[in-house]
């Protein structure tokens, strides 16, 4: 364990006592295990607690992100609550966890950015049937979200066409025309949007462009 992760997991532990370091070196990770009990702004605690396991990989922390499992089973396993059969939870879209493992996570914050919101979204779910910030769709279809709503078109070919820009498949100049949209120099134009998405980093978006081909494909034909 790095001293970045004992002091992280040291002040986490100070702060969150329903949580115990309960392992150090089981599959490079270092696993707290605890209690999360939802408490609303009026401070009552709501009906349902949640016994966890939170498991920080050692190799390049900050630069890592905690998988989290939700061993109590008091959520359905079923990924319309973003959850996987064998417990594992979707905190967030792939590309907002990329933002926070290349920024460097911060052990408290990870969590109240992205833990202890997931388990309240469950508490809203149940007690209203949609999420506080509304739905995210899975797998595949997550994806075209993510794009519809950071580049704000439901245009798949145009989409796709930012990422192959972003990635170099596409060889534009500055001043060239725009051979995305065509309404003037690229510079002025779509550049914007495809250096916008760079900070996903060339894995993720070669992946992403990977599903719009399969779609679009499958659309066409």
């Amino acid at each position: 364990m790095n001293s970045r992760l004992r002091r992280d997991v040291s002040e986490f532990l100070n702060l969150y006592y329903n949580f115990n370091l309960v392992d150090i070196n089981r599959n490079g990770s270092v696993i707290l295990e605890g209690q999360i009990n939802i408490v609303d702004v009026l401070g009552s605690i709501w009906d349902t607690c949640y016994k966890v396991q939170i498991l920080i990989p050692h190799l390049n922390y900050p630069n890592a992100i905690p998988e989290v499992k939700e061993v109590s089973k008091n959520i359905k396993r079923d990924w319309d609550f973003h959850i996987s059969e064998n417990g594992i939870c979707c905190l967030a879209i792939p590309h907002k966890l990329i933002l926070a493992e290349r920024s460097g996570i911060v052990l408290i914050k990870f969590y109240q950015d992205f833990i202890y919101p997931f388990f309240v979204n469950h508490q809203h779910k149940l007690k209203t049937g949609k999420y506080v910030n509304g739905e995210f769709e899975h797998h595949e279809k997550g994806i075209l979200q993510f794009y519809r709503e950071e580049l704000k078109t439901n245009d798949l070919k145009f989409t796709k066409k930012i990422i192959e820009a972003a990635i170099g498949r596409i060889k534009i100049g500055n001043n060239d025309q725009c051979p995305i949209c065509n309404t003037g120099k690229y510079k002025k134009c779509c550049k914007a949007k495809a250096d916008s998405i760079l900070k996903y980093g060339l894995k993720r978006i070669k992946e992403d462009l990977n599903i719009y081909e399969i779609i679009i494909l499958g659309i066409t034909n």
